[in-house]
């Protein structure tokens, strides 16, 4: 794409852009959004007039907290915001406008995706900023996915109610369009592509639970045309587990030490090398049976060259509890 410089005006170019850059074409150096990204939610109900309740406000606060956190993960690696400055915090701070006359809510996250933006300098090519701001946009300021948590937890609630009679408010609610459907395809390739963006798209399905389990103290929320009463807006959330608590930490690292001579449990410690953090992990069993890939870690060790992980971990605030390598690859195929 010969673009120097691109305005992204619309959430259907930004899925344009992204199938371009998954499709293996080029992006534009550089994208400025203009009204777009603005996800807007209409409130109704007694205490709904220009104003919201202490309740609701629940919500943008965790949507702020998660926002916090991607914002220190992309810098630090860890989603630990007590690293973040007051500075850094005043210029990620969201904007919550409430229109006169009404509770119709506009979310603004234009602070956070320039400040995104520019700490990716020096970390990532000028393609791979602006594929991965452009995704930042989709999670967190997109309907797309804002309705995939929607058909997500629809789905997974009507899996868990046991009485047919008890399903038939949830099976009401239609949320996805064909078009929305089909952009799936691309939000997970995407997250895929990149453990930022996976890690991002965790901490936006936390701060979408709360945001409409908040929901429940209003008589109607509508996203985008979906309308969700506060029934439908309990039912939803009824059982939804946190995701952020596991997060992707691919990278690249030196293997220290292999340890097998546990049979139940195979065990290595690693070093990130952009960071030297320091780490023990556990190799699940399916990555040991396939060809290689245990030969390989030793190989690492013994000729002490650094590898490519891929490694789920478990976190407190940014601090790993447990991790467990994914995959291996040499870092000549798959390059920091």
């Amino acid at each position: 794409m010969g673009d120097i410089q691109y305005d992204v005006e619309s959430e259907q170019q930004a899925f344009e852009l992204l199938e371009r850059y998954l499709s293996g074409q080029g992006l534009p150096e550089k994208i400025t959004f203009n009204g777009w990204p603005s996800l807007t939610i209409r409130l109704t109900g007694e205490k709904f007039n220009k104003s919201l309740t202490p309740s609701v406000m629940k919500g943008f606060v965790e949507m702020q907290s998660q926002i916090n956190k991607s914002y220190a993960l992309a810098k630090y690696g860890t989603p630990d915001v007590r690293r973040l400055t007051k500075e850094e915090l005043d210029a990620l701070e969201i904007e919550v406008t409430v229109e006169q006359g009404s509770s119709l809510v506009e979310i603004n996250i234009d602070g956070f995706l320039s400040k995104l933006t520019h700490e990716l300098v020096g970390k990532m090519n000028a393609t791979e900023i602006v594929f991965t701001v452009l995704g930042a946009a989709v999670i967190w300021g997109g309907v797309t996915v804002f309705k995939r948590f929607l058909d997500n937890r629809k789905d997974t609630r009507l899996a868990e109610i046991a009485k047919e009679g008890d399903k038939e408010h949830l099976r009401a609610m239609q949320v996805m369009t064909q078009e929305e459907t089909k952009r799936l395809q691309i939000i997970s390739e995407m997250v895929a592509q990149k453990p930022l963006l996976d890690n991002m798209d965790r901490m936006s399905y936390d701060a979408k639970t709360t945001m409409v389990k908040s929901f429940v103290r209003s008589d109607t929320a509508e996203i985008d045309g979906v309308t969700i009463d506060s029934e439908t807006a309990k039912e939803l959330v009824t059982n939804a587990r946190r995701r952020s608590v596991e997060m992707r930490i691919d990278g690249v690292y030196r293997i220290e030490e292999v340890n097998n001579t546990d049979p139940e449990c195979f065990k290595v410690k690693v070093r990130r090398v952009d960071s030297d953090q320091r780490l023990t992990c556990v190799v699940q069993d399916i990555f040991l049976d396939e060809s290689g890939n245990k030969e390989a870690l030793q190989r690492a060790e013994w000729e002490r060259k650094p590898v490519h992980l891929s490694i789920n971990a478990k976190h407190v605030d940014g601090d790993i509890k447990s991790a467990v390598i994914l995959y291996v690859k040499d870092v000549d195929t798959k390059p920091e």
